[in-house]
């Protein structure tokens, strides 16, 4: 695949308007979105028996904060969609009240309203607050705070089932309460499952206790999703907001694909993919750029590498490659690099997602910024990053919602 050399690898964002020239893409589908959760959604609906160690916001002088389990998480966010393409990042702020955030980040008609403004006619939904229930310690807290948030979700998404997609959540510390909690998701009307990135160390996606979770999520056709800042053991919800704002470095953001490619890489080289060749895996919001060099670094181990202990070894002539472009889909936002080297990964697991309403969503500008990065690629391959495979996964209609 050739590249300009004129092309820049630079994101540069700031002012950007597409050319007069560029025709506008209509009719996305947004595979990574998110919903602002109210402040009561956890105190109002959460079994009694947790209901104050759930989650819920405390007002403090600077702002608005979340606390699980009485341990200070995050404050608000949707409070500045759009706004890093006008201010300075030094001017975008990570503590706000909820009387800030976004209204259509919490209402259903004017979440899809201002979508559709924006080209986005249908949208796959996730958490904001409520990935941080993935840190949760306490197993039995983290279980029914999911099980909350589900509730919460489904309903939301019930407003117009035909264009919002939402994604259940499951705590698969207990496999077979999981599997139990993917039943119940699939019968409220949720389109997929999300489980953490990172399990801990001994409980990885290597391990045969989750089989049936595998089996499960083949047998109701729920995609899985693994998004980023979703670790069993990583940022913990006992952090406080002034060591989250003080002393998480930067590379603890741009480097979060490393977990994903660890889940991904023990769940491939293990056979899980081998033995659920039906089973879709999603990588969300690690942009995807990282992808050929993971491929070529997993194709080398398998051929060139001599064979350690009990390594697995595939059916003749397949590589592990091979299973991620058959089984593996990937959500981007802005990543024209990875756009360059689809090839490597395979078009048909490429999914755009604009990130609505957080800060570093593409939002409002998500024609320009999909003209752009897209520019140059053959028409087919453009509706099935920005739309096809998107609907194809999670059964968006496109004759019902396209505008």
């Amino acid at each position: 695949m050739e590249v300009a050399a004129s092309d820049p690898i630079s994101n540069g964002r700031r002012g950007r308007r597409a050319p007069e020239t560029r025709t506008p893409m209509d009719d996305m589908i947004s595979s990574d979105s998110h919903i602002i959760e109210p402040p009561t959604l956890w105190t109002d609906r959460i079994d009694k028996t947790y209901r104050d160690r759930a989650p819920q916001v405390v007002q403090e002088e600077s702002g608005d904060f979340w606390y699980i389990d009485g341990k200070k998480s995050m404050s608000f966010l949707g409070v500045q969609t759009g706004d890093r393409f006008e201010k300075d990042a030094t001017q975008l702020k990570t503590v706000a009240r909820f009387e800030d955030v976004r209204p259509a980040s919490y209402d259903p008609t004017r979440y899809i309203e201002e979508n559709r403004e924006d080209g986005v006619i249908g949208s796959v939904i996730y958490p904001s607050e409520a990935l941080l229930a993935y840190s949760i310690p306490d197993t039995d807290l983290c279980s029914a705070t999911m099980r909350t948030y589900n509730d919460f979700i489904a309903e939301f998404c019930a407003h117009d089932h035909s264009r919002l997609k939402g994604i259940g959540l499951i705590n698969v510390d207990d496999p077979s309460e999981a599997v139990t909690e993917m039943k119940r998701v699939r019968d409220i009307g949720l389109g997929g499952i999300m489980i953490t990135v990172l399990p801990p160390i001994d409980r990885a996606y290597d391990h045969p206790m989750y089989e049936d979770v595998w089996s499960a999520a083949v047998d109701l056709d729920l995609p899985i999703s693994m998004h980023v800042a979703t670790g069993r053991t990583q940022l913990s919800a006992s952090t406080t907001q002034t060591s989250v704002q003080k002393g998480v470095t930067e590379a603890a953001f741009y480097l979060q694909d490393h977990f994903v490619r660890k889940s991904l890489g023990e769940m491939i080289f293990s056979g899980v993919f081998m033995r659920h060749p039906k089973l879709r895996v999603g990588s969300i919001e690690h942009e995807v750029c990282w992808a050929p060099f993971f491929l070529f670094q997993a194709d080398y181990l398998y051929t060139d590498r001599p064979v350690r202990g009990d390594w697995l070894r595939f059916p003749d002539g397949i590589l592990p490659s091979d299973y991620f472009k058959q089984n593996v889909f990937m959500s981007f936002q802005e990543d024209r690099v990875g756009i360059r080297v689809r090839d490597v990964a395979g078009v048909e697991g490429l999914m755009w997602g604009s990130d609505y309403p957080h800060t570093e969503s593409t939002f409002p500008r998500s024609r320009e910024i999909t003209t752009e990065i897209l520019e140059g690629i053959p028409q087919e391959e453009k509706d099935m990053i920005l739309r096809d495979n998107v609907a194809g996964l999670y059964g968006f209609d496109l004759d019902v919602i396209s505008l």
